[in-house]
């Protein structure tokens, strides 16, 4: 391999981290966010907006009718759905350039895996403790607002695997848009190394970090340190899975779908992007903005 295949290479991983850290910070926060928006609409005052949770006290609206029981806390994962939708929609539709089709599938795999995700994983996080303060998962609270009914459960569990599943087709179907040769393994193991696997192991690490400043972290450490790894690990498991379909385990695509490789050129401006991104994350929004 010349060096300048090399420095290419570099340039592509390099930039693809930055655009898996931008991707992670257009997701979690616009969550968090949703939360706290959807719990100020029903009257509660606002606490702390921070990467990781949203905190409001003292709803006024009546929170005991159908809506509300819902949209109080199940709001985000439904929000991270429309906005999958709509992405997805971009990405098949709009001409997008090598920098921007790889953000754009990334923040659209992440909203999806991020609400889908709590579909799947509150059908077996509920528990039927009558205090709903001890509740966790976004949707096992909606869960204990209906007394735990089992159909509910089962169909937003149905749901969140079809959803999951639907990830995976989008990484697997979208990851040949960037390879010019279906057939050539070392392209397709570059192609999905870069837009899926170290993107994923990278926020996998830095995001549990950074949440170590957090609320909840500081909350309870001993069991920050056990679920915010895993959440981190499965809860972004399509790009894993998306790099293994692509790179090892699937047949690749007969049709030649290429339009063009990610961008493997310098772009010190992005890398500066992600770093500030990561800053403001560990400094300012896992911290907690507290009003």
């Amino acid at each position: 391999m010349t060096k300048t295949n090399k420095s290419s290479r570099l340039f592509l991983i390099l930039n693809c981290l930055a655009l898996g850290i931008i991707a992670m910070n257009l997701t979690a926060p616009v969550h968090e966010a949703t939360h706290l928006l959807t719990q100020m609409i029903a009257g509660a005052k606002p606490e702390v907006l921070a990467f990781g949770c949203a905190g409001t006290v003292d709803p006024t609206a009546n929170i005991g009718s159908v809506f509300w029981k819902v949209m109080y806390t199940g709001s985000a994962a439904l929000m991270n759905i429309v906005i999958g939708i709509i992405l997805l929609i971009v990405l098949k539709k709009a001409k997008l350039g090598p920098l921007s089709r790889p953000l754009v599938l990334m923040t659209t795999m992440m909203h999806f895996s991020m609400g889908f995700g709590y579909f799947l994983r509150d059908f077996f996080l509920y528990d039927p403790n009558p205090d709903p303060d001890v509740q966790q998962g976004d949707w096992a609270k909606v869960y204990e607002n209906f007394g735990g009914n089992m159909a509910l459960r089962i169909t937003m569990l149905v749901i969140g695997c079809i959803g999951i599943l639907l990830v995976f087709y989008i990484a697997y179907r979208q990851a040949f848009h960037f390879i010019s040769d279906n057939n050539d393994k070392k392209e397709r193991g570059r192609v999905a190394s870069a837009i899926y696997l170290f993107p994923y192991l990278l926020n996998a690490v830095v995001f549990t970090l950074v949440e170590l400043r957090g609320p909840v972290a500081q909350a309870n450490i001993e069991s920050f340190l056990i679920i915010s790894p895993l959440i981190n690990i499965f809860g972004m498991i399509g790009f894993f899975w998306g790099y293994m379909f692509v790179a090892h385990m699937v047949k690749p695509r007969k049709e030649n779908v290429y339009y063009f490789s990610p961008c493997a050129e310098k772009k010190i401006i992005l890398w500066i992007v992600a770093l500030v991104l990561i800053a403001f994350d560990a400094f300012v929004l896992c911290p907690g903005i507290w009003f």
